[in-house]
């Protein structure tokens, strides 16, 4: 039996596809990024370039794979006209139709629970890496900004960085900031 190759396509694009979205995946632990990204000496430019990279290689990955599907579906269909459907039900495109919807319908699902899981995750990890190496939130605003956002903390107009910093550290349950300490003048001699 000779291999159909439309099907031997799909399948090589599925494989490519998976290989793409297997190297969009980061290869760092989330303690160490953030490491990264709260040190000072940090090369932000090729981190964007890599996160840019890893965005494509994602896109690029799953054009192949619905590519590498859409062959494979459309064989499928192309079978299924060959032959009469069980019950005298020969109505495949609405099927098919059903499918997609129900698929989208648990993939937009599940990327909301990952969505959910992963901002846990990552205030969990902000939360280690700030008490771990006493990260002064409150000089960070922007950082702090983008944490409130996150965790959805009410901002009011009135709110300095101190006290939305201090609403955000309530929010992930960490200690207040550290009073600023005096600078202390040595005696005179």
């Amino acid at each position: 039996m000779q291999p159909d190759p439309i099907r031997v396509i799909a399948i090589c694009s599925l494989i490519l596809g998976t290989f793409f979205i297997t190297k969009s995946i980061s290869i760092k632990t989330p303690k160490y990024v953030l490491h990264e990204l709260l040190s000072f000496k940090v090369n932000r430019s090729r981190f964007f370039r890599k996160y840019i990279s890893q965005r494509l290689d994602s896109v690029i990955g799953f054009m192949f794979c619905f590519f590498g599907f859409a062959l494979l579906l459309y064989l499928e269909v192309q079978a299924l006209g060959e032959k009469p459907g069980p019950s005298g039900f020969d109505n495949w495109w609405l099927v098919i139709g059903i499918t997609v919807v129900a698929m989208l319908g648990i993939a937009f699902l599940l990327s909301r629970i990952a969505r959910f899981f992963s901002n846990k995750v990552f205030i969990e990890n902000i939360r280690f890496m700030i008490e771990t190496h006493n990260y002064p939130l409150e000089g960070d605003e922007a950082f702090v900004l983008e944490l409130g956002r996150v965790m959805r903390v009410r901002r009011d107009e009135e709110d300095t960085v101190e006290s939305y910093a201090a609403k955000v550290r309530a929010k992930m349950r960490l200690p207040p900031a550290p009073a600023p300490r005096a600078a202390r003048v040595p005696p005179r001699r």
